[in-house]
């Protein structure tokens, strides 16, 4: 058996994930959501916990690499296919990630942005942590929002992180801000969830429509 029948395995199983995606795609065109249960929430942290399931395990016991894959393009593509699903489908709304707000060069482009034709509807930037900016992160997330207000005045404005940093007593909690879970690896359940759902960032935007 030479190097690339040794590999064939991985490569092929690679390759069916995009024809698993599209069958994932097609149901969710006429699946009924429910936002008054968590299922959208518990499907992010499952596909999290299987992408990190691989890629910590990869790279500390197989490779032996001192760093991890990033997750935040992955953690991107996981909400925007929730997220998109859910407004296309009951709304008819356009949902996508990376667009200009603006024709601009320098033009700001949001993780997701839902759109209503032209007129943008929602933001909504996904952080899996609170990464270097640490304690000047709510800062940021300030500065980016009036960035996006002075593009779409009318537009909601929305943070989903998935290890959480907001502190949850504050009335933006699970309306503006939602953090998924709390990074705690002492605790009886390791990682336990905040409370925090995506669910309630989606009914935050619907009451605007």
């Amino acid at each position: 058996m030479n190097l690339t029948e040794i590999d064939d395995q991985f490569t092929k199983q690679y390759k069916e994930l995009l024809d698993i995606q599209y069958n994932i795609k097609a149901q969710l065109n006429t699946y009924s959501f429910d936002l008054n249960k968590n299922e959208i929430t518990e499907a992010v942290l499952n596909r999290m916990g299987a992408f990190w399931h691989f890629n910590v395990n990869n790279n500390k016991d197989i490779l032996d690499r001192k760093t991890n894959t990033t997750a935040a393009d992955f953690f991107t593509e996981t909400c925007l296919l929730f997220i998109k699903s859910y407004f296309e489908n009951k709304h008819g709304l356009q949902v996508t990630s990376e667009k200009s707000l603006v024709r601009s060069r320098n033009s700001i482009r949001p993780d997701i942005s839902i759109w209503r034709g032209e007129e943008v509807v929602a933001v909504i930037e996904l952080k899996v942590n609170d990464g270097w900016k640490r304690k000047n992160m709510m800062e940021h997330l300030a500065n980016r929002e009036q960035q996006i207000k002075n593009c779409a005045p009318n537009a909601y404005f929305g943070v989903v992180s998935f290890w959480n940093f907001f502190e949850k007593k504050a009335p933006e909690w699970n309306k503006k801000y939602v953090g998924l879970l709390e990074w705690d690896e002492k605790s009886e359940k390791k990682h336990p969830p905040t409370g925090g759902l995506v669910e309630n960032i989606l009914k935050e935007i619907e009451n605007i429509l």
